[in-house]
C-alpha cells in the first residue's frame, strides 16, 4: 500500500458555504481539495456525527447528507477516503463520548445493535452513491471509552465488534481502524488493547493514533510506541491526527487552544510557518521509517478563521493558527511538507 499522506478537512463544506476562498502558493484561486492533492495529499478523512445540531452556524454539517456529498467529491478526485464514525451527535474524543440522543435509554445490548445497524446503513447509502470509504474508524479517540457510560474499557469490545461486523458485511475490502489519542504513551496504548483483546475484540486492520507533539510527548516516545505495537500486536499504524501552529495570533474572540507558550515549553519551538513545516515533515518521516508506519493525517489544514465556522454554533475558531492557509485563504509554504 502507498504510504498515506492525509488531511482531515471535515470543516471545508461549512467554510465554502460561508464564502471561504483558497489560493495555492502561486496565488491562483483553486478548490482546497485540489490544492492539497497537488502538494502530495492522497487521502482525505471526514468525521461523521449521528444527528448533529450544534456544528457550525449555517447548518448541521458532518451529518450523513453532507458526508455523502463530500465523499463523492473526494472519490471523484481519485483520493482515498477514511470515514471517522464518532457515534455521537457532536465531538467525541478522550474528554467526551456522549451517546446520541436517538439512542438514549438503550441497554448495552440495544446499543450494540444500534452501532451495527447505523454503521451498516451509512455504508449502504454511500455504496449506493458509489462513494464507499476505503477505510473506516470505529470511534474517535476512544482511549477512555466509547458511548459513555456503557462504553468503559471493560465493556466496549462488543460495540467495536458490532461496527467491525457492519463494515465487513457491507464490503469486506474496506479497511477498519481502532483509534486512540495517546500516540506517545506506550503504557496506556498497551493497557487499552490488552484489555479489549481480553474482552474479545475482533481483528481489525489498522491501529490509529493521535499525535500532537506539544501534548503527546517526544518523537522518541512516538517511535517507542510504534515499535511496541508492532511487537505486541503485529499491527500497522497510522497517525490520524497531528498539527502544529504557524502563528500565535488569533483573528476572532476565541483563544487558540494551542499557543506559543505551550509549544515553547514542551518542544522549545515557537509557532512559525517554518516550524509548522518542519514538525509536519518530522512526523511523516518518523512514521515512514517505522516498519509498521503506514501514514499520517494532518488535522484540519483548511480550517482558517471564517465567521460562522467555529468549533460550535456561535463560537470562534480555536484551531485557526494550525491551518496551512492564512487568514485570507492563502496557502502557506508549510503545505509543501506533504511532499510536493
Amino acid at each position: 500500500m502507498e504510504f498515506i499522506v492525509g488531511a482531515d478537512i471535515s470543516s471545508l463544506q461549512a467554510m465554502e458555504d460561508q464564502n471561504a476562498k483558497f489560493y495555492d502558493i502561486d496565488g491562483s484561486r483553486e478548490d482546497a481539495v485540489k490544492i492539497l492533492a497537488r502538494h502530495g495529499v492522497n487521502y482525505i478523512r471526514l468525521r461523521l456525527f449521528h444527528h448533529p445540531t450544534e456544528s457550525f452556524d449555517r447548518g448541521d454539517y458532518c451529518d450523513l447528507e453532507h458526508t455523502i456529498a463530500f465523499a463523492k467529491r473526494v472519490k471523484k478526485q481519485g483520493l482515498g477516503l477514511l470515514l471517522d464514525f464518532h457515534y455521537s451527535d457532536f465531538w467525541a474524543d478522550w474528554k467526551q463520548q456522549s451517546i446520541p440522543d436517538a439512542w438514549q435509554g438503550q441497554s448495552k445490548e440495544e446499543l450494540e445493535q444500534s452501532v451495527y445497524a447505523y454503521t451498516k446503513e451509512v455504508l449502504l447509502k454511500l455504496k449506493k452513491e458509489d462513494a464507499l470509504p476505503d477505510m473506516v474508524q470505529i470511534g474517535n479517540e476512544i482511549g477512555k471509552g466509547l458511548l459513555w457510560e456503557y462504553g468503559s474499557l471493560d465493556a466496549m469490545a462488543a460495540f467495536l465488534n458490532a461496527g467491525i461486523d457492519a463494515v465487513y458485511d457491507v464490503e469486506p475490502a474496506i479497511k477498519t481502524m481502532i483509534h486512540i489519542e495517546c500516540g506517545a504513551d506506550v503504557e496506556r496504548t498497551q493497557t487499552f488493547f490488552d484489555t479489549l483483546l481480553k474482552h474479545g475484540l475482533k481483528d481489525y486492520d489498522y491501529l490509529g493514533l493521535s499525535y500532537y507533539p506539544y501534548w503527546a510527548g517526544s518523537y522518541e516516545k512516538l517511535q517507542e510506541n510504534l515499535k511496541n505495537i508492532r511487537e505486541c500486536y503485529g499491527k500497522d499504524v497510522i497517525i490520524v491526527e497531528t498539527a502544529f501552529p504557524y502563528t500565535d495570533e488569533t483573528h476572532d474572540t476565541t483563544p487558540n487552544v494551542v499557543t506559543g507558550e505551550l509549544t515553547q515549553k514542551t518542544m522549545n519551538l515557537a509557532p512559525s510557518v517554518a516550524n509548522q513545516k518542519k514538525v509536519t515533515e518530522d512526523v511523516i518521516e518518523i512514521v515512514r521509517k517505522q516498519p509498521n508506519g503506514k501514514g499520517v493525517f494532518y488535522w484540519e489544514p483548511a480550517w482558517y478563521q471564517v465567521d460562522g465556522v467555529g468549533a460550535a454554533k456561535g463560537m470562534g475558531n480555536e484551531w485557526e493558527n494550525q491551518a496551512m492557509f492564512d487568514s485570507t485563504g492563502q496557502a502557506l509554504p508549510s503545505i509543501c511538507a506533504f511532499g510536493r
